[in-house]
């Protein structure tokens, strides 16, 4: 069995959402334009704004994915909770 096989579907979700954050803020021709406007803002100003907030969207859903694998792989080798060890 390959190493490839063995990753989990939530790191491979988590992993593209967490690149989806970071590239496509990064794609210049997305947002490259003055309209339309909201609010009287240009498309580049609250486009650019909108993302910091799904960004944290992604971020936190890619982390509560994680920590739901990180739990049950801790629950399965028998380790227990270590938020409950930690005082958390």
């Amino acid at each position: 069995m390959s190493r490839l096989s063995a990753i989990k579907p939530a790191y491979w979700i988590s992993g593209v959402l967490l690149v989806a954050a970071v590239v496509v803020p990064l794609l210049v021709p997305t947002y490259a334009k003055k309209d339309p406007h909201l609010w009287g803002f240009p498309f580049f100003y609250w486009y650019q704004l909108l993302w910091v907030f799904l960004s944290a969207i992604l971020v936190s859903i890619s982390y509560k994915l994680v920590r739901a694998e990180e739990r049950k792989r801790r629950a399965a080798q028998g380790l227990g909770d270590a938020e409950k060890e930690d005082g958390r």
